[in-house]
């Protein structure tokens, strides 16, 4: 088959006249009045499948902008690496001094639950105009504008990732300018000289404090609020809320230590909640000594923030500091615990709403008032130009001599030509909606507390006005038609049509997201294949083995350890004397006796400790899914239809008795340490997705592949075959259709790699974050959607991706006998990717046999499914012999991979466990249900390439479903401590807690 059809499209107006010029475009497109674009001809596009491509590609781009630099993006931080040794706040100083102007708009995160960094990027960009006639940066964290009710609304995010330079070039795909994504084809576990934040894996617990001497390298958060304000009290808190000077640094590491003896004998209650302690001990006390020595100026500056908060909040701050962020009083004294460094994941579900919107009111009016304040600098802050870089959340990281970064995997493309206008053009939508949004923002809760600190002039949100406007391109610079799609909520298009003064109000959300994939995998004619973070579909009913769950199944092993804590031994004794016997788990917090709590604790002997901790893990769970649930109503199921659309179009295959193939690349687990009920639920979402759902797409083709072994063998007419293969039940599938039947049609592929650190085997997964269809080497879909209802549905995330046809043609042969004419862009991109994964583009060992023109140019030919899926599953066995952690491709395995079922334990630590990466320490206090050994290790042998196989056994018959939110839950990330040992009583922001789209 050629290409698809090229078809005519008309575009009318009510009157049903024509409204535009007509356009002929290939039939790969989606058309329609709520479409962001129609496609345009004559676009260059230039892929990267590596982060390093990226950005030394972008880093060059904003250097040498001219007229202005647009960047949005789900997480954007001013301090990562993008080149050398320059960070995009270097590359940005360069395009500013070369008078290009800069607008970056991150999105919000709320602040409860997952912190992005926006508001220190926010106030850095901010720095930028210092020493200007006028300014020329400018930056709006961008609220959340999804159309769910009332509280859903702080779990959904702005998710598009684009970087636009002087209208005339655009980045856009899946990569964020964040942490961890400078990557290339040799997918290394070492740091290859990344520190702090960069040396970045979230599937590990960081293990390394910095020290105070080491935190004297990085900037605080505090401080970088204080540089905005170019006064005596902000110049004073400066100094110091910086980094601790190497000489009181070391004094600060001894009494640091001391503080751990201490704490052994006297247990915060603050410790039960997962909460910071608002300021810690002995950072209070090195204040004091710092106090005693300094001059008066620096005394009363240490002093400065503390003293803007009033009497009344001031002693709020100070309860906080002695029962903890579960005791949080009202929305205001929560902000205020966060401003000074408190967590808020633990916060009481009836107080989740307010804090948010009382923080995201505060930073709304906090970045507009800076933005004025800040510009108003003579120079730029020195400690941001010297040191550049920002104190790791938690002052906490990975140790690098012992443990491994996550590999990061990822797609992003330039555009340039015509279609660069709509990129453009949506970035100037949003910022403009987004500006009218804050200077309409409710200012009531906050205002006081923004005239506390010198701020009560009316702000002004800036706008991009005509200079910055785009122009469509008349030239036609490369042979490639793209379209612009968008996942838009109705909320975010009438603040758009607001902010662009339009007299029509849009009245539905955009999905055409959505509308492309479903579009393009329909007319399909060889082969799919598919990079995406999540693979989350309409599945059915959930099935736990052989038996439909219906929401009634108990929790496994493992997810039930982490949410009842009815099986830890003394159970009976312990819940007696705690008030808590019999209780609910969910209701435990009410029911606790507290005055008991250290009596228990100190029955060592008798077990109280451990049962201690079982009790504040459950307790921390069960919290998390109270807050959860605390947003608003949950779906029943996954709504997309992404899953049922691959299974139909691998149906009609069967029934024509034509080969078809699709590949799929998708990450081991979703970002997260594996002991998190959120990453757990979300891999029981995407196993059932793919392989246990009652219509999982293994499923959906094993019921067609039935239905044509009825009409064979039983004679049957092909739709009462049909019928019976529909309503047959797992065991039947399971009798009738071999997994070696159904792999012919699709295969399912993880990414891993392994090294040696510090003399020890390591190995770790190869987080796959793109977003990428490519359809018979003729059309692509890259962006920033996911497959799952949060960015596919259009009123949830807001999301960016484009579609892609080239006109310049080849021949190849994908079903490795005759020759197709294909699309030199997405052929050359599928193939680049192919190379990347087998290892061919910098691999130690690559896999030489998988490097030849047959499997490279013949994704339709069975004999390159066929040796893919030989490499893949040599890798596989070779892994999990080597590493027991890992899950098997030879047998079914617990979601903790060394869990003994039996003994309602781990045989051997995970990588989620601090023990797991370091020996054994007198202070260890474990969980009832945890490991007390590490198993053996090896060098795993044969490995060829990235590629593994997915483990299609992995869970089966355990039921993972902490029945979390399922609105919400998709997309939720890890959490990463709060920064605890340098933030203290004064102005700051929290550390990053994340949600890896």
């Amino acid at each position: 088959m050629g290409a698809p059809d090229k078809q005519v499209y008309q575009i009318l107006g009510e009157d049903q006249k024509a409204a535009k010029t007509a356009t002929s475009a290939p039939g790969c497109f989606v058309h329609g009045k709520d479409v962001f674009s129609e496609p345009v001809k004559g676009n260059a596009v230039q892929f990267f499948v590596t982060g390093t491509e990226y950005f030394d590609n972008v880093a060059k781009a904003i250097e040498g902008a001219q007229s202005s630099v647009f960047i949005t993006g789900w997480q954007v931080n001013f301090d990562v690496v993008l080149t050398g040794k320059k960070t995009l706040w270097t590359c940005l100083r360069t395009a500013v001094r070369n008078g290009a102007s800069v607008y970056v708009m991150p999105w919000m995160s709320p602040k409860v639950g997952v912190d992005t960094g926006d508001l220190e990027t926010a106030l850095t960009v901010i720095q930028l105009n210092a020493g200007l006639p006028a300014p020329r940066a400018f930056v709006l964290p961008a609220v959340s504008q999804c159309d769910q009710p009332g509280a859903l609304g702080i779990a959904f995010s702005h998710h598009q990732k684009l970087v636009v330079i002087d209208n005339k070039s655009a980045y856009v795909g899946g990569i964020d300018l964040a942490y961890g994504r400078r990557d290339d084809g040799k997918y290394s576990l070492k740091a290859d000289g990344r520190q702090g934040s960069e040396f970045y894996n979230s599937c590990v617990p960081p293990i390394h404090s910095l020290s105070s001497v080491e935190q004297t390298a990085y900037l605080t958060r505090a401080e970088l609020v204080a540089a905005c304000f170019d006064n005596k009290a902000g110049r004073a808190a400066q100094f110091f809320l910086s980094a601790p000077m190497k000489p009181l640094a070391g004094a600060m590491d001894v009494y640091s230590a001391a503080s751990d003896k201490v704490k052994d004998v006297n247990k915060q209650i603050s410790d039960w909640w997962v909460t910071s302690d608002v300021v810690p001990e002995f950072v209070r006390k090195a204040q004091d000594k710092v106090i005693d020595a300094a001059q008066e100026t620096v005394a009363s500056a240490s002093k400065w923030a503390h003293q803007q908060l009033g009497t009344t909040l001031q002693t709020k701050v100070e309860k906080l500091r002695e029962y903890g962020g579960a005791q949080i009083a009202d929305a205001t004294t929560a902000l205020m615990a966060w401003l000074n460094g408190a967590t808020l994941d633990s916060l009481p579900p009836s107080l989740l709403q307010n804090t948010a919107d009382t923080i995201q009111a505060f930073v709304m009016r906090l970045v507009l008032a800076l933005q004025a304040e800040g510009s108003q600098r003579k120079q730029c802050y020195a400690n941001l130009e010297k040191l550049g870089k920002l104190l790791p959340a938690g002052g906490k990281c990975p140790d690098s001599s012992v443990q491994p970064r996550m590999p990061w995997h990822d797609v992003h493309c330039r555009i340039e030509g015509p279609s660069v206008y709509d990129l453009s053009r949506n970035f100037v939508r949003r910022w403009n909606g987004v500006a009218l949004q804050y200077e309409r923002s409710d200012g009531k809760t906050v205002d006081a507390l923004l005239r506390q600190l010198g701020i009560a002039a009316r702000l002004k949100a800036p706008r991009i006005g005509a200079a910055h406007r785009p122009v469509r391109s008349k030239t036609q610079p490369g042979s490639c038609w793209v379209q612009v799609l968008r996942s838009a909520p109705k909320k975010m298009r009438v603040a758009e049509a607001a902010g662009e003064a339009e007299k029509t109000t849009p009245s539905i959300a955009e999905s055409s997201c959505l509308s492309a994939m479903l579009k393009n995998i329909e007319g399909a004619s060889h082969f799919i294949y598919i990079e995406g973070q999540f693979f989350q579909s309409d599945y059915g009913s959930t099935m736990i083995g052989n038996e439909e769950a219906g929401g009634g199944a108990p929790a496994s092993g493992p997810m039930h350890a982490l949410m009842d804590v009815k099986g830890s031994p003394g159970y009976q004794k312990y819940a007696a004397q705690l008030g808590i016997l019999g209780v609910p788990p969910g209701q435990i917090y009410k029911s606790l006796k507290w005055s008991q709590i250290d009596d228990v604790q100190r029955d060592i002997r008798g077990g109280g400790a451990d049962f201690v901790n079982d009790l504040k893990r459950v307790m921390a769970t069960q919290a998390q899914i109270a807050g959860f649930s605390a947003l608003g109503p949950s779906q029943k199921s996954l709504k997309n239809p992404i899953c049922k659309a691959l299974g139909d179009r691998i149906t009609r295959a069967i029934y024509d008795g034509k080969p078809f193939h699709v590949y799929m690349v998708l990450p081991v687990h979703p970002e997260g340490t594996l002991d998190t009920i959120n990453i757990m639920t979300q891999q029981h979402l995407t196993m059932q997705s793919l392989v246990f759902g009652s219509h999982s797409l293994v499923n959906r083709i094993r019921r067609a592949l039935l239905a044509m072994k009825y009409v064979r063998e039983r004679k049957m007419e092909v739709k009462r075959a049909r019928d019976s293969a529909e309503s047959a039940a797992p065991d039947e599938l399971d009798r009738n259709i071999l997994q070696a039947d159904w792999e012919q049609y699709l295969t399912l592929l993880n990414l891993r790699n392994w090294d040696v650190v510090g003399g020890r085997p390591i190995t770790e997964q190869i987080y796959v974050h793109s977003k990428l269809l490519i359809v018979d080497d003729r059309v692509v879909v890259i962006g920033s959607a996911n497959i799952n209802d949060r960015s596919q549905l259009g009123d949830r995330d807001s999301e960016l991706a484009v579609v892609i046809h080239d006109d310049k043609p080849m021949s190849v042969r994908l079903n490795g006998k005759n020759f197709q004419s294909v699309g030199t862009f997405p052929y050359n991109l599928r193939k680049e990717l192919w190379k990347k994964h087998f290892g061919l583009l910098g691999g130690a060992s690559p896999a030489a046999n998988l490097g030849n023109s047959v499997v490279l140019d013949g994704p339709s030919d069975p004999a390159t499914w066929q040796a893919i899926k030989q490499v893949a599953s040599l890798n596989a066995r070779a892994y999990e012999k080597a590493f027991s952690f890992v899950p098997k491709v030879s047998a079914p395995t617990s979601i903790w991979p060394s869990w003994h079922a039996s003994q309602h334990k781990l045989g051997g630590y995970m990588p989620f466990n601090e023990r797991f990466w370091r020996s054994p320490q007198p202070r260890d206090e474990g969980f009832t249900w945890d490991a007390n050994k590490l198993l053996p290790e090896k060098n795993p042998v044969g490995i060829l390439g990235f590629i593994t196989a997915f483990p299609i056994l992995w869970t089966l018959g355990e039921n993972n479903d902490s029945k979390m939110n399922l609105t919400t839950l998709a997309n939720v990330e890890p959490k990463v401590e709060i920064d605890k040992t340098q933030q203290t009583a004064a102005l700051s922001s929290p550390g990053s807690e994340r949600v890896s789209v």
